[in-house]
């Protein structure tokens, strides 16, 4: 179909939907972007983009600053907490590259400022939508009426596309809390450790280490609860020493970042001229590095399946089709990875390390071209046509 007749409105203008609106936008369609943050750069910790994550960023022209202010991560394995080898990566290994999630949040806001063909409302808290392609928008105290040949939800976890749809969409409890920071010193360990405490990861970053822990056992709750930043040092000390360094330059509670893993299963992912990306229609556990990931891929996949299609909502049928089944895939094997990672019980995890670990490491093939869902040459080309 031709996209120059067609005006987008992508709610959310984090990874995901700013991706879509650039790509959408370049190929020739009409781009309204609506953030609800007012100002969106400087948010979060770190984020590591996967090989078919930097294909679609790069397909937009983004390769060389992210090659310049990220870090390649050589072979991410999976250690005890004595630095034993537990889960080795695939030979070769895919590309990965760690750097500060502003960063790229800058990155992407940049290149929305410099294409004509997106509009930026930022301050825009969508609060309702219709079917027809109508959106409401609360912007400096006024509501504000939208209307789009296509609403794109890329509006995380809590879509308020989500809900003003009929997606059949099951949302999770949360589950354990996780606990992310930036610091400025260089001892990261390149891995993620699977530990009697949970899991504790740690990687290299312009300027400093992005590390992340989980905080589901007893005492790393507690500690949570009562604000405790030594008593959650000595919890991980105790259970991986090379965490000391990295807990000990985190100079108050505050600077970290907390949250709990929400999995979001929709049964469709359209509905009329709604359509849904990235965490609001998937949102998974982080075990495999595909949250960001796999929304970038969408946000490909979306274009390519409109540029195919007669109409728009065949375009849309079959980017639903394309797309739920391969990240259906990856969102259950991320839990499930998840779930042996969080192993705190010694007979359990004796179990894993000893039987289950090594039974799958001899029977299982390269799972990397289920986990990237699409070939990284295939969204390259996408992005650049």
């Amino acid at each position: 179909m031709n996209l120059s007749q067609l005006h987008v409105l992508v709610v959310g203008g984090a990874t995901g939907g700013a991706a879509t609106a650039l790509l959408l936008a370049r190929a020739g369609a009409r781009v309204t972007l609506l953030e609800k943050v007012a100002q969106p750069r400087a948010v979060g910790a770190g984020i590591a983009l996967a090989e078919n994550g930097l294909a679609v960023l790069e397909s937009i022209g983004l390769g060389p600053a992210i090659a310049a202010s990220g870090r390649a991560v050589d072979a991410p394995a999976v250690v005890d907490a004595r630095g034993r080898m537990m889960l080795a990566p695939p030979r070769p290994a895919p590309r990965v590259r760690m750097l500060r999630r502003s960063a790229l949040q800058g990155l992407l806001l940049d290149a929305l400022a410099a294409e004509p063909r997106v509009e930026r409302q930022f301050g825009a808290e969508v609060i309702g939508a219709e079917r027809d392609g109508r959106v409401l928008a609360r912007i400096d105290g006024r509501t504000v009426e939208h209307r789009a040949d296509l609403v794109v939800g890329a509006d995380g976890v809590h879509s308020r596309i989500r809900s003003a749809g009929r997606f059949g969409a099951r949302v999770r409890p949360p589950g354990i809390p996780y606990l992310r920071a930036l610091v400025e010193v260089d001892a990261a360990q390149g891995v993620e450790a699977w530990t009697g405490a949970g899991i504790f990861g740690s990687f290299a970053v312009d300027g400093g280490t992005y590390f992340f822990a989980s905080a589901g056992t007893r005492a790393c709750r507690r500690a949570v609860a009562e604000r405790d930043l030594d008593g959650l040092r000595q919890v991980w000390a105790r259970a991986y020493p090379a965490s000391v360094p990295l807990l000990a330059a985190v100079r108050r509670f505050d600077d970290l970042i907390f949250n709990r893993v929400t999995r979001v299963d929709c049964q469709q992912w359209v509905d009329d001229r709604l359509v849904l990306l990235g965490d609001a229609a998937h949102a998974m556990a982080p075990n495999l590095g595909q949250g960001a990931n796999s929304a970038l891929v969408d946000a490909a996949v979306l274009l390519d399946e409109l540029r195919r299609a007669g109409t728009l909502a065949a375009g849309l049928d079959a980017y639903q089709q394309r797309r739920r089944p391969a990240v259906h895939k990856v969102a259950r094997a991320a839990a499930g990875l998840g779930a042996l990672a969080e192993l705190t019980n010694p007979v359990a995890r004796w179990l894993r390390d000893r039987l289950l670990l090594p039974v799958a490491t001899r029977l299982g093939g390269d799972a990397t071209p289920v986990v990237m869902q699409e070939l990284p040459a295939t969204l390259l080309a996408i992005g650049r046509a």
